[in-house]
């Protein structure tokens, strides 16, 4: 996640010749940093293609070891396994993996980003460069760990429906009560719309603050941001969402703007609660 803005032409990213320019000194500066990762120039600009938008931005070094493990350079997946591994198993330790199940679970991560399955290639070939590689494996890390600890729980096991009254005691407020019985599926349907609707950053950031209940400080950690950075990317995309939900909910309900508005004071006072449940299980 990033604050900057990098459009320059209608893809988001360096225009005609610039972005030529842009490629070749990410290319000369990533080869510069794995030499021993013999990455053809034309394969690399093909890849970085995808990233476009990203690149003014792109960490080089980190870019070509990404791009040199989804193109399957030899040596590419044991650099970035020698390099990062450590920082992996730590985080498996940290969200109390147990020893016996961590290097299943390290396997099965590094399995997910270098090579995938069928209908879901690598997910290394997502990352664009726009943070440091570590943060990126690290979230994903986190993430794998959250959902070990959701398969392992019987009780969470069955999904509990968001806004469930068996979940949250009923309010106080007549009126709230009212709005949460009369538009709990709308409701919950514009959640999972407009989160559906985040960019992927934004959607971790929620997920690590939300589900697996991260500090501010620790979200910091993981990406290796300042905890100012962090606290800005968790209410940016809480307002996102809530700007999307409301959005949804204005087209959707034909109520008058007001009861729009007491629909989100709803979603605003369970947002926590529902969150929690948009993310349970695994992806």
């Amino acid at each position: 996640m990033r604050d900057e803005s990098t459009a320059d032409d209608a893809s988001g990213g360096a225009a005609g010749p610039d972005r030529v320019a842009l490629r070749a000194r990410i290319y000369a500066d990533g080869r510069a940093a794995w030499p021993d990762l013999d990455l053809a120039p034309e394969a690399f600009g093909a890849h970085a293609e995808r990233h476009a938008a990203e690149l003014a931005a792109a960490h080089a070094a980190d870019f070509y070891l990404a791009c040199a493990c989804w193109l399957r350079v030899a040596g590419a997946s044991a650099a970035i396994q020698a390099r990062h591994g450590a920082e992996l198993e730590a985080v498996l330790k940290s969200r109390n993996v147990p020893a016996a199940q961590r290097d299943d679970l390290r396997q099965a991560l590094w399995e997910k980003l270098l090579v995938g399955r069928p209908g879901a290639p690598a997910k290394i070939g997502d990352y664009a460069g726009r943070g440091p590689l570590g943060g990126w494996l690290r979230v994903a890390a986190v993430r794998m760990a959250l959902n070990f600890r959701e398969q392992a729980r019987a009780d969470r096991l069955v999904p509990a429906p968001e806004l469930d009254e068996a979940q949250h005691p009923a309010s106080p407020d007549p009126e709230l009560s009212f709005l949460k019985s009369q538009y709990r599926r709308e409701v919950e349907q514009a959640l999972r719309d407009a989160l559906a609707g985040l960019g992927t950053d934004e959607r971790n950031v929620l997920r690590l603050y939300f589900l697996d209940r991260l500090s501010i400080d620790r979200i910091a950690a993981v990406y290796g941001v300042h905890r100012a950075t962090a606290a800005r990317w968790v209410t940016r995309g809480r307002e996102a969402l809530l700007r999307g939900t409301q959005a949804l909910l204005e087209r959707q309900l034909k109520v008058e703007r007001a009861e729009v508005d007491s629909i989100l004071g709803l979603v605003r006072s369970q947002l926590e609660l529902s969150m929690s449940g948009l993310f349970r299980g695994p992806e």
